[in-house]
């Protein structure tokens, strides 16, 4: 039973996991340089008020 346990881990649930990690990796960096855009757009328009007649 533990080597049948040992190569479902080895073959299903190994790839399944490596997947969610590239997927929770993707979604982090995307989601960090989203941010990074939203901000460096947020400071540009309130400059451009403060600083417009």
């Amino acid at each position: 039973m533990n080597e049948i346990r040992r190569l479902y881990d080895r073959i299903v649930l190994a790839p399944a996991r490596a997947a969610r990690t590239w997927l929770a990796m993707h979604w982090h960096r995307w989601r960090t340089r989203h941010q990074i855009r939203a901000r460096t757009s947020h400071y540009r328009v309130r400059a451009a008020r403060t600083h417009s007649p």
